[in-house]
Protein backbone atom coordinates (compact mmCIF):
# COMPACT_ATOMS: atom_id res chain seq x y z
CA UNK A 1 0.00 0.00 0.00
CA UNK A 2 1.38 3.40 -0.97
CA UNK A 3 1.32 6.38 1.37
CA UNK A 4 -0.21 8.96 -0.92
CA UNK A 5 -0.49 12.68 -0.13
CA UNK A 6 -4.06 12.60 -1.43
CA UNK A 7 -6.42 9.71 -0.54
CA UNK A 8 -7.90 8.18 -3.71
CA UNK A 9 -11.20 6.32 -3.69
CA UNK A 10 -10.88 4.04 -6.71
CA UNK A 11 -7.16 3.30 -7.07
CA UNK A 12 -3.89 3.22 -5.16
CA UNK A 13 -2.02 4.94 -7.97
CA UNK A 14 -1.06 8.61 -7.91
CA UNK A 15 -0.48 9.41 -11.57
CA UNK A 16 1.85 12.34 -12.16
CA UNK A 17 3.61 13.06 -15.46
CA UNK A 18 6.55 15.44 -15.42
CA UNK A 19 8.60 16.85 -18.26
CA UNK A 20 11.09 19.68 -17.69
CA UNK A 21 9.09 22.36 -15.82
CA UNK A 22 5.64 20.97 -16.78
CA UNK A 23 3.58 18.76 -14.49
CA UNK A 24 0.42 16.89 -15.46
CA UNK A 25 -1.63 15.49 -12.54
CA UNK A 26 -4.59 13.10 -12.93
CA UNK A 27 -7.04 13.41 -10.04
CA UNK A 28 -10.57 12.49 -9.15
CA UNK A 29 -13.16 15.25 -9.56
CA UNK A 30 -13.24 15.92 -5.84
CA UNK A 31 -13.09 19.39 -4.27
CA UNK A 32 -11.46 17.95 -1.13
CA UNK A 33 -8.57 16.53 -3.13
CA UNK A 34 -8.04 19.83 -4.92
CA UNK A 35 -8.08 21.63 -1.56
CA UNK A 36 -5.45 19.22 -0.16
CA UNK A 37 -3.32 19.60 -3.29
CA UNK A 38 -3.45 23.38 -3.00
CA UNK A 39 -2.50 23.16 0.68
CA UNK A 40 0.50 20.98 -0.21
CA UNK A 41 1.67 23.46 -2.81
CA UNK A 42 1.24 26.37 -0.39
CA UNK A 43 3.29 24.47 2.20
CA UNK A 44 5.99 23.94 -0.43
CA UNK A 45 5.92 27.66 -1.23
CA UNK A 46 6.24 28.61 2.45
CA UNK A 47 9.14 26.19 2.93
CA UNK A 48 11.15 27.16 -0.13
CA UNK A 49 10.11 30.74 -0.76
CA UNK A 50 9.04 29.77 -4.30
CA UNK A 51 5.58 31.22 -4.85
CA UNK A 52 3.14 29.03 -6.75
CA UNK A 53 1.16 30.85 -9.44
CA UNK A 54 -2.12 28.93 -9.48
CA UNK A 55 -3.53 31.12 -12.26
CA UNK A 56 -1.06 29.49 -14.69
CA UNK A 57 -2.62 26.08 -14.04
CA UNK A 58 -5.48 24.75 -16.17
CA UNK A 59 -8.17 22.31 -15.08
CA UNK A 60 -9.35 19.91 -17.81
CA UNK A 61 -12.57 18.03 -16.97
CA UNK A 62 -13.43 14.43 -17.89
CA UNK A 63 -17.12 13.52 -17.44
CA UNK A 64 -17.59 16.52 -15.16
CA UNK A 65 -20.55 18.88 -15.20
CA UNK A 66 -19.99 22.56 -15.93
CA UNK A 67 -21.21 23.51 -12.46
CA UNK A 68 -18.74 21.22 -10.68
CA UNK A 69 -15.97 22.28 -13.05
CA UNK A 70 -16.39 25.93 -12.17
CA UNK A 71 -16.61 25.09 -8.46
CA UNK A 72 -13.35 23.11 -8.60
CA UNK A 73 -11.64 25.86 -10.60
CA UNK A 74 -12.58 28.45 -7.99
CA UNK A 75 -11.40 26.11 -5.21
CA UNK A 76 -7.99 25.67 -6.81
CA UNK A 77 -7.78 29.19 -8.20
CA UNK A 78 -7.05 28.22 -11.79
CA UNK A 79 -8.58 28.58 -15.24
CA UNK A 80 -10.47 25.86 -17.13
CA UNK A 81 -9.91 24.15 -20.44
CA UNK A 82 -11.54 21.46 -22.54
CA UNK A 83 -10.55 18.24 -24.24
CA UNK A 84 -8.78 17.65 -26.50
CA UNK A 85 -5.77 19.82 -25.70
CA UNK A 86 -2.13 19.82 -26.74
CA UNK A 87 0.55 18.74 -24.27
CA UNK A 88 4.22 18.64 -25.34
CA UNK A 89 3.02 18.88 -28.92
CA UNK A 90 0.76 15.84 -28.65
CA UNK A 91 -3.05 16.01 -28.94
CA UNK A 92 -4.52 14.53 -25.74
CA UNK A 93 -8.15 13.56 -25.25
CA UNK A 94 -10.47 10.70 -24.37
CA UNK A 95 -10.78 9.50 -27.98
CA UNK A 96 -8.37 8.67 -30.77
CA UNK A 97 -6.95 11.85 -32.33
CA UNK A 98 -8.47 12.85 -35.65
CA UNK A 99 -6.48 13.27 -38.83
CA UNK A 100 -6.57 17.07 -38.67
CA UNK A 101 -4.99 17.00 -35.20
CA UNK A 102 -1.81 15.65 -36.80
CA UNK A 103 -1.63 18.63 -39.14
CA UNK A 104 1.27 20.28 -37.20
CA UNK A 105 3.36 17.15 -37.74
CA UNK A 106 2.59 17.06 -41.46
CA UNK A 107 3.34 20.78 -41.75
CA UNK A 108 6.78 20.34 -40.17
CA UNK A 109 7.61 17.60 -42.68
CA UNK A 110 6.46 19.85 -45.53
CA UNK A 111 8.70 22.68 -44.32
CA UNK A 112 11.66 20.34 -44.15
CA UNK A 113 11.05 19.34 -47.75
CA UNK A 114 10.99 23.00 -48.82
CA UNK A 115 14.36 23.54 -47.14
CA UNK A 116 15.89 20.49 -48.79
CA UNK A 117 19.18 21.40 -50.46
CA UNK A 118 19.31 21.18 -54.24
CA UNK A 119 22.97 20.21 -54.02
CA UNK A 120 22.47 16.98 -52.06
CA UNK A 121 23.56 13.81 -53.79
CA UNK A 122 21.32 10.76 -53.94
CA UNK A 123 23.13 9.35 -50.91
CA UNK A 124 22.66 12.67 -49.09
CA UNK A 125 18.92 12.67 -49.79
CA UNK A 126 18.69 9.11 -48.50
CA UNK A 127 20.48 10.17 -45.32
CA UNK A 128 18.11 13.11 -44.90
CA UNK A 129 15.10 10.81 -45.19
CA UNK A 130 16.35 8.53 -42.41
CA UNK A 131 17.75 11.23 -40.11
CA UNK A 132 15.10 13.94 -40.58
CA UNK A 133 11.84 12.86 -42.23
CA UNK A 134 11.72 9.54 -40.38
CA UNK A 135 12.74 11.11 -37.06
CA UNK A 136 10.17 13.94 -37.08
CA UNK A 137 7.13 11.69 -36.45
CA UNK A 138 8.97 9.44 -33.96
CA UNK A 139 7.56 11.24 -30.89
CA UNK A 140 4.03 10.91 -32.25
CA UNK A 141 4.54 7.28 -33.27
CA UNK A 142 5.75 6.41 -29.77
CA UNK A 143 2.34 7.48 -28.43
CA UNK A 144 -0.28 7.08 -31.16
CA UNK A 145 -1.02 4.73 -34.00
CA UNK A 146 -0.83 7.13 -36.93
CA UNK A 147 -3.73 7.27 -39.34
CA UNK A 148 -2.98 5.78 -42.73
CA UNK A 149 -3.70 9.20 -44.27
CA UNK A 150 -0.96 10.79 -42.14
CA UNK A 151 1.54 8.03 -42.94
CA UNK A 152 0.83 8.30 -46.65
CA UNK A 153 1.36 12.07 -46.60
CA UNK A 154 4.69 11.75 -44.78
CA UNK A 155 5.72 9.00 -47.21
CA UNK A 156 4.82 11.35 -50.05
CA UNK A 157 7.32 13.89 -48.73
CA UNK A 158 9.94 11.19 -48.24
CA UNK A 159 9.49 9.99 -51.81
CA UNK A 160 9.61 13.54 -53.08
CA UNK A 161 12.85 14.17 -51.19
CA UNK A 162 14.49 11.00 -52.51
CA UNK A 163 13.56 11.29 -56.18
CA UNK A 164 12.67 14.94 -56.87
CA UNK A 165 14.40 17.04 -54.20
CA UNK A 166 12.68 20.24 -53.09
CA UNK A 167 11.37 21.22 -56.52
CA UNK A 168 7.60 20.79 -56.36
CA UNK A 169 7.22 20.92 -60.14
CA UNK A 170 9.99 18.42 -60.78
CA UNK A 171 8.41 15.45 -62.59
CA UNK A 172 11.27 12.95 -62.34
CA UNK A 173 9.86 9.45 -62.07
CA UNK A 174 10.75 7.16 -59.19
CA UNK A 175 13.60 4.78 -59.91
CA UNK A 176 12.27 2.03 -57.65
CA UNK A 177 8.98 1.01 -56.07
CA UNK A 178 8.54 2.26 -52.51
CA UNK A 179 8.07 -1.23 -50.97
CA UNK A 180 11.50 -2.11 -52.37
CA UNK A 181 13.01 1.12 -51.00
CA UNK A 182 11.79 0.29 -47.48
CA UNK A 183 13.48 -3.12 -47.50
CA UNK A 184 16.75 -3.53 -45.65
CA UNK A 185 19.99 -3.25 -47.60
CA UNK A 186 20.61 -6.96 -47.01
CA UNK A 187 17.35 -7.66 -48.86
CA UNK A 188 18.26 -5.38 -51.78
CA UNK A 189 16.48 -2.24 -50.56
CA UNK A 190 17.74 1.18 -49.47
CA UNK A 191 17.12 0.73 -45.74
CA UNK A 192 14.40 3.40 -45.45
CA UNK A 193 12.26 2.60 -42.43
CA UNK A 194 8.68 1.50 -43.00
CA UNK A 195 6.57 3.94 -40.97
CA UNK A 196 3.76 1.47 -40.30
CA UNK A 197 6.09 -1.24 -38.98
CA UNK A 198 8.17 1.32 -37.06
CA UNK A 199 5.03 2.78 -35.47
CA UNK A 200 3.82 -0.63 -34.30
CA UNK A 201 7.25 -1.50 -32.88
CA UNK A 202 7.40 1.73 -30.85
CA UNK A 203 3.91 1.16 -29.44
CA UNK A 204 4.73 -2.42 -28.47
CA UNK A 205 7.82 -1.14 -26.65
CA UNK A 206 5.66 1.31 -24.70
CA UNK A 207 3.14 -1.46 -23.93
CA UNK A 208 5.93 -3.66 -22.56
CA UNK A 209 7.06 -0.88 -20.22
CA UNK A 210 3.49 -0.27 -19.02
CA UNK A 211 2.96 -3.96 -18.27
CA UNK A 212 6.25 -4.20 -16.36
CA UNK A 213 5.80 -1.03 -14.33
CA UNK A 214 2.08 -1.23 -13.67
CA UNK A 215 1.28 -1.37 -9.95
CA UNK A 216 -2.19 -2.74 -10.62
CA UNK A 217 -2.40 -6.32 -9.24
CA UNK A 218 -4.14 -7.39 -12.45
CA UNK A 219 -2.31 -4.90 -14.65
CA UNK A 220 -1.14 -7.34 -17.31
CA UNK A 221 -4.46 -9.13 -17.81
CA UNK A 222 -6.46 -5.91 -17.52
CA UNK A 223 -4.43 -4.10 -20.18
CA UNK A 224 -4.47 -7.20 -22.35
CA UNK A 225 -8.26 -7.30 -22.29
CA UNK A 226 -8.50 -3.58 -23.13
CA UNK A 227 -6.18 -3.99 -26.14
Amino acid sequence: MLNLPIPLQYTNDFPILRYADDTLIFMEGCARQLFVMKALLNTFADSTGLKVNFSKSILFPINLSEERLQHHAVTFGCSTGSLPFTYLGLPLGTTKPRVEEFLPLVTRCERRLASNSLFLSQAGKLQMINSVFTSLPMFFMSTFHLHSTVREQIDKYRKHCLWRGSEENNRINAKAAWPMVTKSKEEGGLGVLNLKTYNEALLLKQLSQVLQQSRHPLGASYLGERL
